[in-house]
């Protein structure tokens, strides 16, 4: 019986399925993400289905005064952002967080477009500083033997990226 139940196993193994590849990213077009509407924005319903998704997005690291520690703001447009009393108020409506959460310390600024590979997360949520996030993209590690994922995001082709990709 013993043999009959092993036979079985290794049958099953040997001809289940490969595991699936990971889809490929949608791209997530940052100046479509927020929907404004009688003078209040929200989430665009395009964005909302997409939640739980991985997602490619390109557009420019936000300079903050305070960085958060493993996480960064995404614009379409270049942008400094001045904290000073107004926590977020004054980041593009566009802006998308980027959480790092393999990253132990503050993502360094790297100015030009990059590029955002990871899941993406619709709702609020409020980080250890208090900021609060409506849309945000977890990122994704860095593939074995693609550069260490403690580096800063590096050029590839023109633009920087924040993958971890061989150059």
């Amino acid at each position: 019986m013993l043999d009959v139940l092993a036979a079985a196993a290794l049958a099953a193994t040997l001809t289940a399925s490969p595991p699936a590849a990971r889809p490929e990213p949608v791209p997530l077009d940052l100046t479509q993400t927020v929907v404004v509407e009688g003078g209040t924005s929200r989430v665009a319903p395009e964005v909302e289905r997409l939640a739980g998704r991985r997602v490619r997005a390109v557009g420019f690291m936000v300079r903050m005064e305070e960085p958060s520690p493993a996480a960064f703001y995404l614009a379409r447009q270049p942008k400094d952002a001045d904290e000073s009393g107004g926590g977020t108020a004054d980041l593009p409506l566009d802006a998308v967080r980027v959480e790092v959460p393999w990253l132990p310390r503050d993502v360094p600024f790297v100015p030009g477009p990059v590029e955002v590979v990871g899941t993406l997360e619709v709702g609020r949520r409020e980080d250890a500083l208090g900021r609060v996030s409506w849309i945000r993209i977890v990122m994704e590690r860095p593939a074995p033997g693609a550069g260490a994922p403690s580096s800063p995001p590096r050029k590839r082709g023109g633009r920087n990226t924040t993958r971890g990709e061989s150059t």
